[in-house]
């Protein structure tokens, strides 16, 4: 805002004015078509209708809460249009009196001029002598007139700055943002109680126009702290059942709440659900932009515009077959829960995806992948893991288990079929351990009683390894690797793990891709089939008429055949078998 009483448009205030207007029609509409949704759901029983009721029923509230901050921001700036166009009217009549006013004066000082050289003339008459008083008397009336305009145009521009700092200040005022300001003020000087306490107090929409730095002190906490604060908003809770204050931080910050260690995992799932769909809307709509940039591109701007069409399609399919974890279907078993365990909507996206419930699971186990994976495998590699629990709970000790997806590390692309070489360093290792750790950290810290276990394949060996080796308080029970590009050289033996016990599988893999990463990786890298290096080998061939991994995928095969290719998690492979024996030990 300025002092300037010219600046500024009152009509396009008042055309926010009157958007501010229409975006409160809209809000009252929505909150009458949840009413109504409410009412319909009366036929509704158990659970589901009790968290419906709880949902919906603090959505009319925070609407009548915007709309009437809405209210507020209208007036201000209704105020402030009227204001603003009463000043610019004032303005244009100082302006032009001040203009004719100069011109008079102009005119004046000649004429007065003039007059003055006659009066002294020696030729004078009293005549002249009266017209030159009579000039003189109209400059002095001039000069006041010009101090009267400038006295008003100075108090002008004070009503001016008047007019701003009330409007200024009335939309920064709670009336319009609520207690959003202030909150921003404090949050960072409370103590961590403080803190969390006034996170949980915070309405919905207050929650949601929090900038990252909340998210980031929550997630920077440690899980027990955590924890014990989720609890104290109302109990663990679950899916159905739990606190409205609970579904608030869930639906105002699901990126915070999807990652954040010590939130049961029913309630991370709920959230990252939330913030996958969002982003599948954001990529389907870079991907219509890109379309349209394509269309209209010339000549030599074509190629360029051909590649970020192919980035954001690729982007958008990754999303789509993550957010298609929850419906794809699973060979027997079906009617697991599953949950998403988390999400990062980054470049690229990375996120995890459990079968079977993390919250009551008695033993669980993370399948880490290798090279050139992405979210785009979500549901391979959940196919891939669902043949491990189908197959765990053929044993009695195999029925309450959970199979973690994770993708949560950016796994260097496919050397065979893009060149990049990085699959060979340990780079892309070392960061993904370091994600592994805080995801597997967060399991353990909320979970301390559960069985874990880490199945890790390809380059996930090499990643796995590592944050075993480095995270001896993880407590995982077996780690399993499955054509493992190698394990760093650093790492001396099994017992370097710190997992209770260690088995390597190693097949003879048409094109040998495993043992290529091994031999190539610069470190070299140790096979953990190389039987001083302590881990228990699972025979991959043929045993006990099983079909032989003969490929380097976990899975390839989705019937089983014998006439077909296998993968290490295939049916009728050892190695599912055994590996199903490893995380139930």
């Amino acid at each position: 805002m300025t002092a300037d009483p010219f600046a500024g448009d009152p009509g396009a205030v008042a055309k926010l004015s009157s958007g501010l207007a229409g975006h409160q029609d809209d809000l009252s509409a929505g909150a009458h078509s949840v009413a109504r949704a409410a009412e319909d759901a009366d036929d509704w029983r158990g659970t589901s209708k009790d968290r419906f009721s709880v949902t919906v029923g603090t959505v009319p509230r925070a609407a009548r809460r915007i709309i009437g901050r809405l209210d507020a921001a209208i007036d201000v700036l209704d105020t402030y249009a009227d204001d603003v166009r009463a000043i610019q009217d004032e303005a244009e009549r100082i302006r032009a009196a001040q203009l004719t006013n100069a011109m008079e004066v102009a005119a004046n000082t000649v004429s007065l001029s003039a007059a003055v050289g006659a009066a002294a003339g020696k030729d004078a008459t009293e005549a002249d002598g009266r017209q030159a008083r009579r000039l003189r008397s109209d400059a002095d009336d001039l000069a006041a007139t010009a101090s009267r305009l400038q006295a008003e145009w100075d108090a002008l521009v004070e009503r001016r700055a008047a007019a701003d700092r009330a409007a200024s200040a009335g939309l920064s005022d709670t009336e319009v943002l609520g207690w959003a300001p202030s909150y921003s003020g404090t949050l960072g000087r409370m103590s961590d109680a403080d803190f969390l306490a006034a996170v949980a107090a915070m309405p919905p929409e207050v929650l949601a126009a929090q900038d990252r730095s909340v998210g980031d002190r929550l997630a920077g906490l440690p899980p027990e702290t955590v924890q014990a604060w989720w609890d104290g908003l109302g109990g663990r809770g679950s899916g159905g059942v739990h606190s409205a204050a609970q579904d608030a931080l869930i639906t105002a910050l699901p990126a915070v709440i999807g990652n954040l260690d010590g939130v049961p995992y029913w309630a991370r799932d709920q959230a990252n659900r939330l913030s996958a769909q969002r982003a599948s809307a954001r990529a389907q709509d870079d991907v219509d932009a890109a379309r349209k940039a394509l269309h209209a591109a010339g000549p030599s701007a074509r190629r360029a515009a051909q590649q970020e069409l192919d980035d954001a399609a690729e982007r958008l399919a990754a999303l789509d077959n993550f957010i298609a974890a929850s419906r794809t279907t699973l060979r027997d078993v079906d009617g697991m829960a599953r949950q998403f365990v988390s999400f990062i909507d980054g470049q690229p996206p990375l996120g995890a995806v459990s079968i079977g419930d993390l919250d009551t699971a008695v033993n669980v186990s993370y399948l880490v992948p290798g090279m050139g994976t992405t979210l785009e495998d979500t549901t391979v590699l959940m196919k891939a893991g669902s043949n491990v629990i189908a197959t765990q709970q053929l044993s009695e000790g195999g029925r309450d288990t959970a199979m973690v997806t994770w993708i949560g590390y950016d796994a260097p692309r496919n050397a065979l079929t893009t060149g990049d070489l990085g699959v060979f360093g340990l780079a892309d290792a070392a960061a993904g351990a370091d994600r592994l750790a805080a995801d597997l950290g967060g399991f353990r810290a909320t979970r301390p009683d559960a069985k874990l276990n880490v199945v890790a394949h390809s380059y996930g060996s090499t990643t796995a390894s590592i944050t075993l080796h480095e995270h001896a308080d993880l407590g995982v029970g077996s780690f399993v690797t499955l054509g493992s590009a190698g394990i760093p050289g650093h790492i001396p033996n099994a017992g370097a793990i710190h997992a209770e016990r260690m088995y390597a599988a190693q097949a003879e893999e048409r094109f040998n891709v495993a043992h290529i990463g091994q031999v190539l990786s610069y470190p070299e890298r140790i096979d953990p089939t190389f039987k001083p290096f302590g881990a228990t080998e699972i025979d991959a061939s043929h045993v006990n008429g099983s079909s032989a991994v003969n490929v380097h995928d976990l899975y390839v095969n989705p019937n089983g055949a014998d006439d077909a290719d296998h993968g290490y998690l295939d049916l009728d492979t050892n190695t599912l078998i055994e590996t199903a024996k490893a995380t139930l030990r």
